[in-house]
């Protein structure tokens, strides 16, 4: 199977799922989103595909939402929930996928790539990683199920403090707040990814399956109730002029005045 901007490597029982556009930092278009939800149903119909490894392809894991495209920002309302849609859906399938799914993350995830690494089931970080979650600092909403996804992940007290200040965060701040599993050395960062790879894929595939399926339930049992107005948060704040105004403080370096509309 071939994708514009994602790629699928390795053999059964464990693959690799790259996101190909090191040109951007592999900056999140609508095309990335659809074929990343594209290449997750396809890899799941594969009857021996028991691990995916989600990387980037260059020296970082992915710049978040590509700012040329307008992907959160600009246009009519309709077209900025469409996009929002587009997010949520890659994220769900990623999440839901049968397969255990392991992000490695090597430089800058931002924005939307931290969220991708978040629904995966395991995350292991370069000592170059950098996390931020910097969509309320550019005046949008956070999205794509992401808020759920950072709180299981790190509990209420870290996620305010993630979400609210967006601050770029070294690989070893998070693993102390829980988002990576482990930090690793970055040239030994696949090795200990694929070593993680082979003790998932040792084990028996339907015990493992049925495992998380059910931590996945219990865990994000509400989520929906929390997430389900997502893609019209991202839509409507992404069209104010508030988030304007945070974009251009934002690049700039000086503050904002808010007027809330």
């Amino acid at each position: 199977m071939n994708w514009e901007t994602v790629r699928v490597e390795g053999d059964d029982p464990i693959r690799t799922l790259v996101l190909n556009r090191p040109q951007v930092r592999n900056a999140i278009n609508s095309q990335l989103l659809k074929d990343l939800a594209d290449a997750c149903t396809w890899l799941e119909r594969q009857p021996d595909c028991r691990v995916v490894i989600l990387r980037g392809e260059g020296p970082d894991f992915c710049s978040g939402a590509d700012l040329k495209e307008g992907l959160t920002h600009g246009g009519p309302l309709a077209g900025r929930v469409s996009r929002a849609r587009l997010g949520r859906r890659a994220v769900q399938i990623l999440g839901d996928m049968a397969p255990v799914t392991l992000a490695v993350v090597r430089g800058h995830a931002i924005g939307g790539g931290a969220c991708l690494a978040a629904a995966c089931d395991f995350r292991l970080g370069a000592r170059s990683a950098r996390v931020s979650l910097r969509e309320v600092t550019l005046g949008l909403s956070l999205s794509w199920q992401c808020i759920p996804n950072i709180v299981h992940l790190v509990g209420s007290s870290r996620a305010r403090e993630l979400i609210l200040f967006g601050d770029l965060h070294s690989a070893e701040r998070m693993a102390e707040f829980g988002y990576f599993n482990s930090v690793v050395e970055d040239e030994h960062l696949l090795a200990e990814a694929e070593r993680l790879a082979r003790r998932i894929a040792q084990q028996p595939p339907l015990p493992v399956q049925m495992a998380k399926a059910s931590i996945r339930a219990v865990t994000h049992a509400l989520d929906r109730a929390v997430a389900h107005l997502d893609d019209y948060g991202l839509g409507l704040t992404g069209g104010t002029r508030d988030a304007a105004r945070a974009r251009e403080a934002f690049f700039s370096g000086t503050p904002a005045e808010w007027e809330l509309d």
